[in-house]
């Protein structure tokens, strides 16, 4: 049986609730890590400016 690693948890812990059911279910069948969960205005403005996301705070999924 597969298992989350410390930050696969910590950061599952900061998505919501739905994500957080659907991936403890998901673990039980297949290896996989959470890399990102939530992420805040500074972080997310941040990637915007290095051109890895398209938008920027609060207009990313992972902003919500």
């Amino acid at each position: 049986m597969f298992y989350f690693g410390r930050r696969s948890k910590k950061n599952l812990a900061t998505c919501d609730e739905r994500l957080q059911k659907v991936f403890s279910e998901v673990i039980k069948h297949v290896d996989c890590s959470v890399i990102e969960g939530r992420r805040g205005e500074e972080r997310q403005n941040k990637l915007y400016e290095e051109g890895k996301t398209k938008v920027y705070y609060p207009n990313g999924r992972h902003n919500a």
